[in-house]
């Protein structure tokens, strides 16, 4: 039962839209538009207190030398990464036995995503890649970038193999994926310079710096890059895709014949619709405040959508409690070094109902705090453009997780 629960791939009941869910009797579209009201009255009308004023510490992981106390965090960050590669290219080819999948892709992604919310600076305290470049590219003096495109298209890739790849939890992909972009991205500092590559070509760190403002209430205070408002449609429209894909209404419209080459087009449409939609918005706004609170709204909505796709078929439930008997185990070669192996799982620990209603919970929560943070300096019509992308984020959103 605990392999079915954590297999990706197992097909599970749909519901449709103006019907009860198979685990929840509330009809869909009654939730849709309910959440959706929520949400644009809150951006339309409520007014809210002053923001956090002053200059911000160091955030960004490539910023100043690494301080003393950041080194134990570094240290812990690197020895995580060559861990999970190890494990990931000799391990055991298990899912379920090998620690790659559930430190990568099961826990490790949500997780940091969460962490950032709670902790905020935890990327800087953590940053692998920042750390192996820094020791490769002593005395080099480049200054971050003002654009994100390179990471728009990296960004891409990694989606495909998390929403299309048939096996995203195989331990010899997970293995090879990692250590692909860990090459990749010291490829870009070598080539570029570590600050400049770092803050322009590297999605996970930058779009986890960016969620680490929220807790700080710093969110106000940024001001996004040239392709930060893409970068976060593009992250929160694949990932939905992934679980778009595995409704029954997707499997009416894309063929089973060919399956990755339709959920490629699949995530290549909605990445396309979703930066148009953003795109769209900086095109009717009529100053640079109205577009970048289109962007900042999209930073609590991206990571409330990592959070909720996470809890699909208790992926993230089923990786949490495996961590700890596999951190003694890394390899599934049956050692025992933390005498952990004989640990029991629940594979449903919420049951169908629960995970369902905190997923909407958790995506209502984001869409919620966009609408409060976002257009607080903005007024009347002004609010339109970030009203309108929370309208269309909310309704895509939820229906998306409800279809499921």
């Amino acid at each position: 039962m605990l392999r079915a629960t954590y297999d990706l791939t197992e097909a599970v009941p749909s519901a449709h839209p103006v019907q009860a869910h198979p685990h929840v009797e509330v009809p869909l579209l009654v939730v849709v538009v309910g959440v959706a009201v929520v949400v644009l009255l809150l951006a339309t009308l409520v007014r809210f207190g002053p923001v956090a004023t002053g200059d911000d510490p160091v955030a960004w992981s490539w910023q100043d030398p690494v301080r003393g106390r950041e080194l134990p965090g570094r240290v812990l960050g690197v020895t995580a990464l060559v861990a999970a590669v190890v494990a990931g290219r000799f391990g055991s080819p298990e899912e379920l036995d090998n620690l790659a999948s559930s430190l990568v892709v099961g826990a490790g992604w949500p997780l940091l995503v969460l962490g950032c919310l709670v902790v905020g600076r935890l990327w800087r305290w953590l940053d692998p890649w920042d750390s192996l470049a820094r020791l490769l590219t002593r005395g080099e003096r480049s200054q971050p970038a003002e654009h994100v495109w390179p990471a728009v298209g990296v960004a891409v890739g990694l989606l495909w193999f998390l929403s299309v790849y048939p096996r995203p939890l195989d331990p010899r992909a997970v293995g090879l994926v990692l250590a692909g972009y860990t090459v990749l991205t010291l490829a870009g500092c070598l080539a570029l310079g570590r600050a400049r590559w770092l803050s322009s070509g590297e999605p996970v760190g930058l779009v986890l710096s960016w969620v680490g403002l929220l807790p700080r209430r710093r969110l106000r205070q940024w001001h996004p890059p040239a392709g930060a408002g893409v970068l976060l449609a593009v992250v929160t429209a694949a990932t939905l895709f992934g679980v778009f894909s595995r409704t029954e209404l997707w499997t009416t419209i894309a063929p089973d014949t060919w399956p990755v080459w339709s959920g490629t087009v699949g995530l290549l449409a909605s990445c396309g619709l979703a930066a148009g939609v953003v795109v769209l918005s900086g095109r009717v706004s009529r100053s640079a405040e109205q577009r970048a609170a289109v962007v900042r709204a999209l930073v609590p909505v991206a990571a409330a959508v990592v959070l909720a796709v996470a809890l699909e078929r208790n992926r993230f439930f089923t990786s949490v409690q495996l961590l700890p008997q596999l951190l003694g185990d890394p390899l599934g070669r049956g050692w025992e070094v933390l005498g952990l192996s004989g640990m029991t799982l629940n594979p449903d620990p919420l049951g169908a109902a629960g995970v369902v209603w905190l997923q909407l919970g958790l995506v209502t929560a984001g869409h919620v705090v966009s609408a409060a943070a976002a257009p607080r300096p903005l007024e009347g019509d002004d609010r339109l453009p970030v009203i309108a992308v929370l309208a269309v984020s909310v309704v895509v959103s939820v229906s998306a997780l409800a279809l499921h």
